[in-house]
């Protein structure tokens, strides 16, 4: 993986980065308001189904500036040439496998310990046997949860919380830990026990990326076909 070759001295220094976290946090509360008044207005179709999307999509430009504001781009998010593509697949399925084995060996447990109940998914039911509703939400998912999700809370987040931790020995570990959470609290829509699920599967998708050296096709792949599998058992009512 090409990657890990770019030179990570370059960007913010800590003090920058601390910053960026920050206009990040402020912009992403922002547009979740915006979403909020058009909700309350009556202008948001399906708002509990696709609330988010637009915060995402708007944060998307966010992460954009930022990158520019230090001379940075795509390629120093882990958006760069594999040197063999058919490597992206193959890793791909590799995260794919991990996810799905740390999920069942530490979810169960870690909500047991917090008193945690089920996800509350409760806001996709419309999508059961819509087969039309089925296709736009995947798609939308896959896309916003997919890449988006991924090029701000593994290429972004990991890079600038790092960054805040400095040259100690396990910040690259430590931000990997932290962009978990922070994942998981953004999926608070689905109640503690979806925080919790979130969290250990952001927390995971964290240390693949460092893992794979900071290569984040294979995470867009395998997080993709997870929300697509996720959107395929809410369609067929298997979470119901």
């Amino acid at each position: 993986m090409r990657t890990s070759q770019i030179d990570r001295t370059a960007g913010p220094d800590r003090r920058q980065a601390a910053i960026d976290i920050v206009i990040y946090v402020a912009a992403a509360f922002a547009f979740y308001g915006a979403e909020a008044v058009l909700d309350a207005a009556g202008f948001y179709p399906l708002p509990s189904l696709f609330r988010g999307g637009l915060t995402l999509i708007a944060s998307l430009f966010v992460v954009i500036a930022l990158q520019r504001r230090h001379g940075l781009g795509w390629r120093e998010l882990g958006l760069c040439r594999p040197d063999r593509w058919w490597k992206i697949p193959v890793w791909g399925l590799a995260v794919v496998a991990i996810t799905i084995i740390v999920q069942l060996a530490v979810a169960p447990v870690l909500a047991w310990l917090l008193g945690a109940p089920e996800p509350d998914l409760s806001r996709y039911d419309a999508i059961v046997g819509n087969l039309p509703l089925f296709i736009v939400s995947a798609l939308g998912a896959m896309f916003t949860g997919g890449f988006i999700e991924e090029v701000i809370y593994r290429g972004l987040l990991i890079d600038r919380l790092e960054r805040v931790l400095g040259a100690r020995r396990h910040a690259a570990a430590g931000a990997a830990m932290l962009s978990g959470v922070v994942f998981g609290l953004i999926h608070f829509e689905w109640g503690v026990g979806g925080i919790v699920s979130t969290a250990i599967m952001g927390a995971t998708l964290g240390f693949m990326f460092l893992a794979i050296r900071r290569n984040l096709w294979p995470l867009i792949a395998a997080h993709a076909f997870l929300d697509l599998i996720l959107m395929l058992q809410v369609y067929f009512g298997m979470l119901t």
